[in-house]
């Protein structure tokens, strides 16, 4: 760590010049309290761009990932970097499938510039079948898929496309949606029947000025609308606002107490802060773009629920879950870890009366954590002292639970249990969960990287990768920002180009 003048140099990365996409390495500094990123070109001056308002934030995750990454050197992370400019290191936790480019919103914001007025593509079934092949092909197959676009639900067979995953056996299936085809019933029962199981419904808050802003229309009345087909289902929703500093900040509050009336369908919210790609403008006249260190604070002064920062943790956390129960079970599922600074959220019980409580105010997640991470495999050969070892183990995490505060009826079993729904999701739509475990939320926010903020290193950790349709996978950010591979793999679906070369 180096320090020049007011500014502190709290990390040296791969990267990629915003205007030129060649190499460039960039530095990450704190500057009175708040994170830039710093990318040197040889050819160009020097860009740089806030992407933490919080350092101290900042820290916290970098002490995550050393606990998550542990045998990561400095030197084999920058050369996977420099050697890898558009794949992850990763398997994919969740794939995308774009199955059409079609829309029928022309939102201001959209990163990728779908606005019904270019050429269509809508794959055929045949190469959707085959990039879904491709992902249970892989070491470790990829059964969580999720279709978008476009708007997915415009290709003529979606149904069919649903129906497919499902027969291939694919355990989890969702759509990115506007949500309009949805407030049909019937058109909801339809996709239910077809296999889906959940909707990641774009959902920036609860005026229909922020729509008109960042949609180009009213919509609320449309969007409540499909919240209330997909009750009549057993389906579930993700809200996904995108949330623009200027526009809609003030609506998180908002946001939430609408998916706590919904509860029993709405498993959680995922707020993304715009990203300066596509046709995404993120200044919007102010001088600091949100950001998750935004979010975590706004989030707690508009709900009163949660503690800045102690209340908020990496989603790559849970990775260390994974990897206990795995060596619990002497089993090697090789869970794929994003980076801390990808992703933070938060976690809350919502009891019968609908009251919901953030789980670290009577959970000590931190303590948890570590603990899980410290949890060790038994190789006694004996089955009875096996058991007895982790009955051991458990219980003293146990000891993380705060009796004197936690809700009434909720256990620590019934907190164990909900892992079960974290690696099976069908175990959160299955009768009688709520009272085998629990009913529970993720609010959660996901800062994707543009061109200023481009970080290779994050990139190699990838765990959200979209299938091109010569079933060859392709990190999130590589594909909408960076080398922006979307446009040419858009043109190979157009008959136009060939798939670009991924290094």
């Amino acid at each position: 760590m180096t320090t020049s003048g007011r500014e502190v140099i709290l990390d040296t990365i791969p990267s990629l010049c915003p205007r030129c996409g060649n190499p460039a390495s960039a530095v990450v500094l704190d500057r009175n309290g708040k994170v830039f990123q710093r990318t040197n070109c040889q050819c160009h001056a020097a860009e740089e761009s806030l992407i933490f308002s919080d350092t101290r934030l900042y820290r916290q995750l970098d002490e995550w990932n050393k606990l998550v990454f542990p045998d990561a050197s400095e030197q084999e992370v920058a050369d996977s970097g420099c050697q890898c400019t558009s794949q992850s290191k990763n398997g994919p936790c969740l794939a995308v499938i774009d199955i059409t480019n079609r829309c029928n919103f022309k939102c201001p914001v959209c990163f990728a510039e779908a606005n019904g007025e270019s050429e269509f593509y809508c794959l055929e079934l045949e190469v959707v079948g085959r990039m879904l092949r491709a992902l249970l092909e892989l070491p470790v197959p990829c059964r969580s898929v999720q279709f978008s676009g476009g708007e997915p639900t415009l290709h003529p067979e979606f149904p069919a496309i649903l129906r497919m995953a499902r027969d291939m056996g694919f355990k989890h299936i969702q759509v990115a949606t506007n949500g309009s085809k949805f407030a049909d019933p019937d058109y909801a029962r339809l996709c239910e029947d077809s296999g889906l199981h959940t909707l990641y419904l774009q959902f920036d808050g609860m005026s229909d000025e922020v729509y008109l802003k960042l949609r180009g229309q009213r919509l609320l009345d449309k969007k409540i609308a499909a919240v209330r087909s997909v009750e009549q289902t057993n389906m579930r929703l993700v809200l996904v606002p995108t949330i623009i500093q200027g526009i809609n900040v003030d609506q998180l509050g908002a946001i939430f107490q609408f998916a706590l009336e919904h509860s029993r369908f709405v498993t959680g919210i995922s707020i993304q802060p715009a990203a300066h790609v596509g046709r995404v403008d993120v200044s919007n006249g102010v001088p600091e773009p949100f950001n998750l260190a935004a979010m975590a604070r706004e989030f707690g002064e508009q709900t009163g629920l949660t503690r800045y920062p102690e209340d908020w943790f990496p989603l790559n956390a849970i990775t260390l879950i994974n990897r206990a129960l795995d060596r619990l079970r002497d089993q090697t599922s090789l869970p794929p870890a994003s980076d801390a600074h990808c992703s933070i959220g938060t976690f809350f019980y919502i009891d019968d009366d609908n009251k919901p409580f953030c789980l670290n105010s009577f959970f000590d997640m931190d303590r948890f954590f570590r603990g899980m991470n410290a949890l060790k495999g038994d190789k006694k050969p004996g089955m009875v002292e096996r058991q007895i070892s982790r009955v051991r183990q458990l219980g003293e995490l146990s000891q993380c639970l705060d009796r004197g505060k936690v809700p009434p009826g909720l256990t620590f079993q019934r907190l164990l249990r909900s892992m079960d729904a974290w690696e099976d999701k069908s175990e959160g739509r299955s009768e009688g969960w709520t009272r085998r475990g629990l009913n529970g939320m993720f609010v959660a926010g996901m800062h994707f990287m543009d061109g200023k903020s481009y970080n290779l290193r994050r990139l190699s950790r990838c765990i959200i990768q979209y299938v091109g349709t010569d079933g060859q996978l392709v990190p999130f950010c590589s594909y909408n920002a960076g080398m922006r591979l979307r446009d040419s793999e858009e043109l190979v679906r157009l008959g136009k180009g060939q798939p670009a070369e991924r290094k």
